[in-house]
């Protein structure tokens, strides 16, 4: 066995750092995320939201369809009652995610449970489910997770601040209400692994692109449901 093999063999077996696997697996959905949250930003200034009411907003929310739809509902004269309940159909299947994360660090104290499962999002759940398959170790799902969790938040709140700072000088034309559905539809396909996770894919990204100009943010949901209703019927 020559040096070379020696380095190959070491460069190999070195196991992948949290950080760098978090890394390298969130680049494509992070920047696919600039756009949506230059749409988000863009039509909370339009709706004439003042900044702090703006990232307060995309802060607590923590998601991008419920977040348009809220400052939809509210730039077409909507009150607060009607927010919450658009913001609460759009975000139901964060509870599928709550309990996903409470399996994935159930050693943790419960606290600590609760604070992880706060900055969820459908590319974080994504990205972990398919990890965390593999990884058992506990600090290491914990690190993953934290550096997923920071890249996804930093392009989504800072795309935003970006695009309420330009407000009218975005340029037009450049299709941002398709952004949301097409970053979705891109989750998906990165998530395909057989016929039933292709069937769920397609279903929902057509249901979701599609019915963008008719249902708005609501498209999301309703294309997940269906999706996930397709992959169910071809799996049985």
């Amino acid at each position: 066995m020559t040096i070379a093999d020696l380095e190959i063999i070491t460069a190999d077996d070195t196991p992948t750092s949290p950080s760098r696997a978090a890394i390298d697996d969130t680049a494509p959905f992070a920047l696919a995320l600039i756009p949506f949250g230059l749409a988000v930003g863009g039509a909370s200034a339009a709706a004439g939201l003042s900044f702090g009411t703006a990232m307060f907003g995309a802060l607590v929310l923590l998601a991008g369809a419920a977040q348009l739809a809220a400052v939809e509902t509210l730039g077409s004269g909507g009150d607060i009652l009607a927010v919450v309940i658009v913001a609460g159909l759009i975000n139901v299947r964060f509870v599928l995610y709550g309990a996903g994360v409470a399996t994935w660090f159930e050693g943790l104290p419960l606290r600590h449970r609760l604070l992880l499962v706060y900055p969820v999002v459908d590319q974080t759940f994504m990205l972990c489910q398919r990890r965390f398959e593999e990884e058992r170790d506990l600090g290491w799902r914990q690190q993953y997770y934290l550096t997923v969790t920071a890249l996804l938040v930093a392009a989504f709140i800072g795309s935003q601040v970006l695009a309420f700072q330009l407000g009218s000088g975005l340029p037009a034309g450049l299709g941002l209400h398709l952004a949301a559905p097409l970053a979705f539809a891109g989750m998906l396909a990165g998530s395909v692994r057989g016929r039933t996770e292709l069937i769920t894919g397609l279903v929902a990204a057509v249901i979701v692109i599609g019915s963008a100009g008719v249902l708005g943010p609501l498209g999301l949901p309703v294309g997940v449901v269906a999706g996930v209703a397709a992959g169910i019927r071809v799996s049985s």
